[in-house]
């Protein structure tokens, strides 16, 4: 068949393949009595002035106690919490240390604090104070750069900031040849601090489908063991397994997935909880094991989180009136909204907005809000401004929020009920419906038939109803849907497909590979290849 389409025949000269995960739910694996008796073990063993351990450990267990949906502050045993205990021996820390004020950062964030106002410092702005060189802290270390990028995200700091973009490339630079990194510069690399810098760079903005994270994970996945867990120091162990699963999840990928002889990582760590709910280092434990440290790292880990855990990742999708302007999974953790009158606005908790904030960092465009009465008013996105009628409007998992996009926060408003997949900025009217497409299959052989179906969501019924007549384009053609909202259309190369229809917000695209015979070089038949 000849193509005389020269729109068709680029396409079918390219081909791209482009993975959109849909973001793992936060959630507890299997039966949620593990995490509820690591924190009651970590209850058990809070002193009468909020501590848990030390001053270290009462960081980790205020993430743990905040990944695992509760308050920090109500972590009272005596009437002071963890979270005054922290804010009240801040003494304890070695400002020196960039590491130690990242960790800080992290819990604090993690409570719901202000870390750029705690007791009248700017701990920040102390972080931000050890960037020199284009890294954090000292040249020779990378760990207090893997973890300094990971506080600066969790504080709202912009992404795309230099201290940010600079820490990222001297990481990304200091990757071993086997995908992982070291704690420190040339040194041999280790689970844990891979696991770490998988965190960083994800959580600032690189994409799990880039060079440097699929060299990272090939990294632990040939570290797994036959029992299923991650080793440092030559041992399998629940602080490695705990990291590990949280960069697995910043991966987008489901941790109990990963096994070896049918060992997954979540199986060892679990094999290492006490009947007390505390988890042991190893099969044994050496005498520095610290358990409440251990038992924090792995509550985080057994949520489906990553650091910093003030943060969720969720599909994003941004629709102009005429052209997508994002589509992708984007972390978000606090961010720091500039209103049109250049106030600024901070909001410690990941939103809707914060979605889009982070986005344009990352992407590239610009965005403009107006500070109102009932709270920032979205007018503009990528230079094109509200108009008329017609003006930008967000959904949630395709449902319209009761809340305007800077109130709404992912994973916790409702409705819709969380825990929340992507989010769907759009332009257009208030009357305009989103558009679902669905396809039988993503690997067609060519000459075979694609099944679509489009459908809209019905605000009125809360439910998905066909869409008629709505334009479909694929392979450099169009074709329209039957009354059932169907289309059954021949492949014959691989292309994106989408749908349209006026009044409607256009679908999101689906890559669609044709497969076919190849030729080999001898004439012969070679296979089947794609297209």
């Amino acid at each position: 068949m000849k193509i005389k389409n020269s729109f068709i025949i680029a396409i079918c000269l390219i081909t791209l393949f482009t993975a959109i995960f849909q973001p793992l739910t936060s959630k507890v694996l299997g039966n949620p009595d593990p995490v509820s008796d690591a924190l009651d073990y970590l209850r058990s063993v809070q002193q009468p002035d909020g501590c848990i351990e030390n001053y270290a450990t009462s960081s980790w267990a205020t993430m743990a106690i905040a990944a695992a949906g509760e308050d920090p502050h109500t972590w009272a045993p005596a009437g002071v919490s963890i979270v005054d205990y922290l804010k009240n021996n801040t003494d304890l820390l070695d400002l020196n240390k960039p590491s130690d004020i990242a960790r800080f950062i992290l819990s604090m964030t993690a409570a719901g604090e202000n870390p750029y106002d705690i007791n009248g410092t700017d701990y920040v702005a102390l972080l931000k104070g050890h960037f020199n060189n284009g890294q954090i802290g000292e040249t020779y270390y990378l760990f207090d750069d893997f973890w300094g990028v990971i506080a600066l995200v969790s504080a709202g700091e912009p992404v795309n900031s230099t201290i940010i973009q600079q820490s990222l490339s001297f990481i990304q630079e200091n990757q071993n040849p086997d995908g992982g990194w070291s704690w420190g510069v040339g040194y041999d690399s280790d689970v844990d601090d891979t696991a770490a810098a998988i965190m960083a760079l994800i959580s600032a903005g690189r994409p799990e489908s880039s060079i440097c994270i699929r060299k990272a994970r090939n990294y632990l996945k040939q570290n797994q063991q036959p029992n299923g867990g991650f080793p440092s120091w030559g041992e399998t162990n629940s602080g490695s397994d705990s990291w590990g699963i949280s960069g697995i999840v910043a991966m987008n990928e489901d941790p109990a997935e990963w096994t070896v002889d049918g060992n997954s990582v979540i199986d060892h760590l679990l094999s290492l909880q006490n009947p007390d709910g505390s988890f042991n280092w190893s099969t044994y434990n050496p005498p520095w094991v610290n358990k409440p440290l251990l038992t924090s790292y792995a509550i985080v880990a057994l949520c489906y989180r990553q650091y910093p855990v003030n943060g969720f990742a969720v599909y994003l999708r941004i629709e102009g009136s005429s052209r997508t302007i994002w589509r992708r999974r984007t972390f978000v953790s606090a961010s720091i909204i500039i209103d049109d009158a250049s106030n600024e606005h901070l909001f410690l908790k990941p939103t809707a907005l914060g979605a889009l904030d982070t986005a344009a960092e990352i992407g590239g465009f610009n965005y403009k809000v107006q500070e109102t009465a009932w709270g920032l008013y979205l007018y503009s996105v990528a230079g094109e401004d509200a108009a008329g009628m017609s003006g930008w409007l967000y959904r949630v998992d395709y449902v319209m929020p009761w809340v305007g996009a800077d109130n709404f926060v992912l994973n916790e408003t409702s409705p819709p009920s969380p825990p929340h997949r992507e989010v769907l900025f759009y332009y257009g009217e208030w009357t305009a419906l989103p558009i679902k497409l669905i396809v039988n299959a993503t690997k067609v052989q060519i000459g075979n038939a694609l099944r679509v179906q489009t459908l809209y969501y019905n605000d009125t019924s809360a439910s998905w109803e066909p869409l008629e007549n709505a334009t479909v384009f694929f392979m450099g053609l169009t074709y329209l849907t039957d009354s059932s909202g169907s289309l059954t259309v021949t492949v014959f190369c691989s292309s994106w497909i989408r749908v349209e229809k006026q009044g409607f917000v256009r679908s999101d695209r689906i890559w669609i590979t044709a497969l076919g015979i190849a030729e080999n070089s001898l004439g012969g038949k070679s296979g089947i290849f794609p297209i």
